[in-house]
Parts: structure tokens; C-alpha cells; sequence
């Protein structure tokens, strides 16, 4: 959910033309970008819902193989900032083909810092979208999903049947999911059916979205299973893997969402709508907005960690390794 005003370019909208819009995926090319349709939706109840035109960067390892793995990225509301282009260059490295979706130009948002202009649903309908897409490509096999901060909550979310279910009714899920300094403030019944294998990383000195929502989501959902994991990093703050953040900054008007009672716990209604475990709906962005403000309190420091940045590129290969093994 990280907001930094950096040095950020004005960006371009590649899909204003119709025809640039990429239903299948049949072949390998250079690296590109891809237009694609999404369900343009706050929440997961489509009624009144468009589609909309976005786009993802597809980059491709150097080297060639007869079938690849792949892993769609999600940025926080901050958008696309330089810091993300070495989780490609990584990824690209280790084999993995990397489709990294700006959800924000195509909606004329530069950045989001009410964090409730779009949800961090709104990301994962698009990551949903974009799977399908990859899916249509012959030589790719299993699919990751990596999100950070608001983008964090669509990994989360994809680990439960409750929510695949109001996506996609032919269970097009992901091999595996992995959410960086992510917003966890949902929960759903102890015996919610689980897919997706999970890994949240954190700080422990994380003052924005604090980790022990995570703790308490990992606590709840584990019983051995082995589909939901949590590693804590010592000494680590969001952002703790941009650079730019090298000296921190702290705001001290910036919501710290620390609150975890019921009116600020999170879920999702059988009608798809993001409602508190009261019953209350946050499926606006008036309605976030609100809640933001009711559940938080104020002052956030943001600092960038290496050791941390090292060991969460290491939790992410591990992880992934350790996923898509056939």
C-alpha cells in the first residue's frame, strides 16, 4: 500500500487502440507488452461491472526452453517503481517467464495515497484475468502470483476456495502465491476449503500494515497442512526492499493499520461484497476510505533493509522451487 512521490515518468497507455487487445498467447516473442480485457469491479459481486483494457509487461529468460514456468507480479499503490525491475531481472534469470501488470495507467492513476481508489481486490480481478491469458500459451506450465503491499492482498485472497469460487468457475487457480509486506486484515470460517500454497513475508517493525494480522491469518489457517506459511524479517519496515527508501521516511499523517478487532477485520459476503466481520460493506471507495480512517492510527516510518531485501529474493525462489516442482 506504499505511496513514495519519487521521480515517476508520466506513463503511457499502449491499449488505447482495440487492436492491440491480446485474447491468447500462442508463441514465444521478444519481450512485450500485452493488452488484455479485465473485470473492471471494487469487489468480486460483478453486477454492475465493465470491462476494461489493461496491460502487463511479458520479458522472457535469455535462454530458450521447450516449456517455462511463469509468475505474474502486482505492484502495491504506489505503482511500478523501479525497485520491482530486479524481482524481473531475477525471475528472468532463474527460467521464469514474468508478466508484471500496471493496474494504474489504464485507470489514469499515477499513485494511490488514500489506498482506496481501487481495492486490493480490483488487483486481483486483473491478476485473475491475466492468468487466464497465460494459460493460453502453449509453452508455459505451472503460474506464480507475487504481490506487494495492497497488491499483497490478492495472493492472500487467492488461497481460498471462498473467493476462486466468485472468480472463475472451472477452478483456474495458481500454483502458488506469495505476498510482500502485504495488508491481511481478512479472515473467513476455520473449515474454508484452501488451494493455493501461500507465503507471507513481513517486518516485524512494519508500522503500515502491520504484521500480526498476518500472524493471526497464519495461526488460524496452518493445521499442518502445508499451504500456508509466514516468515517474519527482524528489524524490517515496509518498503524494506526499495532502495529508494534507504535512509527512511516517516509521515506522519499516513494511516498504521494496527486495529484487528471485528468492525476492522475483513471478508467476503456471499454476494462478493468486502463487508467487516460486522456486516459492514467497504466495497466503495468512500466506503475504504472510511474504514482506513477508523481502523488505523497515525504515523508510519518506511525504511529500506537490505539483509531483508537479500533473504525475501531468496524465501521467493525457495518457495517457488519447492511449488512447481512436476
Amino acid at each position: 500500500m506504499l505511496y513514495l512521490p519519487g521521480c515517476a515518468k508520466k506513463k503511457i497507455n499502449p491499449c488505447l487502440n482495440e487492436n492491440n487487445i491480446v485474447e491468447t498467447i500462442y508463441e514465444i516473442r521478444s519481450n512485450s507488452t500485452i493488452c488484455f480485457k479485465t473485470i473492471d469491479s471494487y469487489d468480486l459481486d460483478y453486477t454492475d461491472s465493465s470491462e476494461l483494457t489493461i496491460f502487463g509487461h511479458l520479458t522472457y529468460p535469455e535462454h530458450q526452453k521447450n516449456s517455462y514456468d511463469a509468475i505474474i507480479l502486482s505492484h502495491g499503490s504506489g505503482g511500478i517503481r523501479r525497485y520491482h525491475k530486479k524481482y524481473v531481472d531475477l525471475l528472468n534469470k532463474h527460467g521464469y517467464v514474468v508478466f508484471q501488470i500496471d493496474h494504474y495507467t489504464p485507470r489514469n492513476i499515477k499513485y494511490d495515497k488514500t489506498f482506496s481508489k481501487v481495492s486490493g481486490v480490483t488487483f486481483m480481478n486483473d491478476s485473475f484475468r491475466a492468468l487466464k491469458l497465460l494459460k493460453t500459451h502453449p509453452l508455459i506450465d505451472k503460474i506464480g502470483y507475487i504481490g506487494w503491499s495492497q497488491g499483497g492482498v490478492g495472493p492472500i485472497l487467492s488461497h481460498f476456495k471462498t473467493v476462486t469460487s466468485f472468480i472463475n468457475e472451472k477452478e483456474l487457480i495458481f500454483d502458488a502465491s506469495i505476498a510482500i509486506y502485504p495488508y491481511c486484515g481478512f479472515t473467513f470460517p476455520d473449515d474454508t476449503p484452501r488451494y493455493t500454497p501461500l507465503l507471507m513475508i513481513t517486518g516485524n517493525s512494519d508500522e503500515l500494515t502491520p504484521e500480526k494480522a498476518c500472524r493471526n491469518l497464519f495461526s488460524k489457517f496452518f493445521r499442518n497442512e502445508n499451504k500456508i506459511f509466514h516468515k517474519s524479517l527482524s528489524d524490517a519496515h515496509h518498503g524494506f526492499d526499495n532502495p529508494f527508501l534507504y535512509f527512511g521516511f516517516t509521515f506522519e499523517k499516513m494511516p498504521s493499520l494496527n486495529i484487528t478487532n471485528k468492525k476492522c477485520t475483513l471478508t467476503i459476503s456471499e454476494s462478493g461484497k468486502i463487508i467487516t466481520l460486522t456486516n459492514k460493506e467497504v466495497s466503495t471507495p468512500e466506503a475504504s476510505e472510511y474504514f482506513l480512517d477508523r481502523c488505523s492510527t497515525k504515523g508510519v516510518t518506511v525504511k529500506y533493509n537490505a539483509p531483508a531485501a537479500e533473504k525475501t529474493q531468496k524465501l521467493i525462489l525457495e518457495f517457488l522451487s519447492k511449488n512447481f516442482i512436476n
